[in-house]
């Protein structure tokens, strides 16, 4: 990717902007990088098939540009981030939680998701929100708070099941068998994982009977035939899928080849909700929420415990926002301790009684490393010896 900067504008700010009510974090990032190419970089770091039923993630409001020049990211598109976008000509918004959730049956100026539409479109500000997908997926905020608390040897706390990879079972004369595989290969199929070219084999009898209006590769007209062949088993993804039976149809002798394509599910390795992870030092009840206030630069009293720990540990278990989905993985997996944003009353109430001291520290402090986390993995994938940064705070 080739990147060109900017002049002399600066090239990254990261801002807290405090108010009565809440803290509003956002980041600027600068550089000019076309625009196909960065919603390709959004669906790798938060595929949209991890994305949750009720859920609403991917492109809010589309900027109708070739590039883009300027990224504003925050935890939410509020009005005070909408503002800061319009003051600082950003071309978009890239935030963790939605704008629209729900479809909208009008869009009407004077509500304030309405207000907040209008804004974007007349200063021709795009919209693009990561929330569900990136919750779950490998690089995504689960992961980047297990680092930020610096646990080690992570793991997803749930693991995702996903339907959406395909298996493709095809049989192939035993002589075409090795360039029907290089080709399949090459286009994408067996790829699981850490490992490339997987496929399973087995020795088969193909029987058929070509007509008067075929064209065999083998075999005679209207003659019963057969063949030693091999079927070959592979798992193809959904995004490498049409090109793996375009390589299909023109590496196999036939002129019909035999395969069959099916849905099937098994677990995304590193995709998932929430991690467990190892401190390098056992913490009892009274460490560990000093430990998780300093690495969330919290104030201590801000950061509560339900329960208490029996015994130091090492192993624990996070998940940023709302963790009532994860209590029960988390007492499942063995660990003692939980950090999360929040839980309701009757969670934390199952947590204490089954033996699960749980931290919270409120869902803005479990999801603000977005900003950062994100903005790093921006600067990751379009590097430049030119790109800097500067962190700015300012009170109002």
């Amino acid at each position: 990717m080739t990147i060109s900067v900017l002049r002399d504008r600066k090239l990254a700010t990261f801002a807290l902007i405090f108010n009565l009510r809440e803290i509003i974090l956002f980041s600027e990032v600068i550089f000019l990088v076309r625009y196909r190419d960065l919603l390709e970089f959004i669906d790798e770091i938060a595929p949209p098939h991890l994305e949750s039923d009720w859920d609403n993630s991917g492109v809010q409001v589309n900027p109708d540009q070739e590039n883009i020049s300027k990224i504003l990211i925050g935890l939410d598109p509020n009005l005070e981030l909408i503002d800061q976008g319009v003051t600082r000509e950003a071309d978009l918004l890239l935030t963790h939680h939605p704008l629209i959730f729900s479809q909208l049956d009008n869009l009407n100026q004077g509500t304030l998701t309405g207000e907040k539409i209008f804004t974007l479109i007349q200063n021709e500000i795009g919209l693009i929100s990561i929330h569900t997908p990136f919750d779950q997926s490998k690089r995504g905020l689960s992961q980047g708070l297990a680092e930020k608390l610096d646990l080690s040897s992570t793991r997803p706390l749930t693991n995702l099941m996903t339907n959406k990879l395909f298996k493709l079972e095809v049989f192939v004369p035993e002589s075409d068998e090795d360039s029907v595989v290089k080709a399949l290969t090459s286009a994408g199929a067996g790829k699981v994982g850490n490992y490339e070219e997987s496929y399973y084999r087995l020795e088969a009898e193909g029987r058929f009977k070509p007509l008067e209006t075929a064209n065999p590769q083998r075999g005679q007209e209207n003659k019963s035939e057969s063949t030693k062949e091999t079927r070959l088993d592979f798992l193809v993804d959904p995004k490498t899928k049409g090109r793996v039976i375009s390589a299909l149809k023109q590496s196999h002798p036939y002129e019909e080849p035999g395969f069959s394509l099916v849905e099937t599910e098994r677990p995304e390795p590193g995709v998932g909700l929430g991690r467990i992870g190892r401190w390098d030092s056992s913490r009892g009840t009274k460490e560990a929420r000093s430990y998780v206030a300093e690495k969330l630069e919290l104030d201590e009293d801000v950061v509560t415990v339900s329960g208490t720990l029996s015994s130091p540990v090492n192993w624990v278990a996070s998940s940023p926002g709302s963790g009532g989905a994860v209590v029960k993985p988390a007492i499942n997996s063995g660990v003692d301790l939980l950090i999360t944003g929040e839980l309701d009353y009757h969670e934390r109430l199952e947590a204490r009684e089954r033996g699960l001291t749980v931290i919270e520290v409120g869902h803005y402090h479990s999801e603000k490393v977005f900003i950062p986390w994100t903005r790093d993995l921006l600067r990751e994938r379009f590097p430049g010896d030119e790109l800097r940064m500067e962190f700015h705070e300012e009170g109002i």
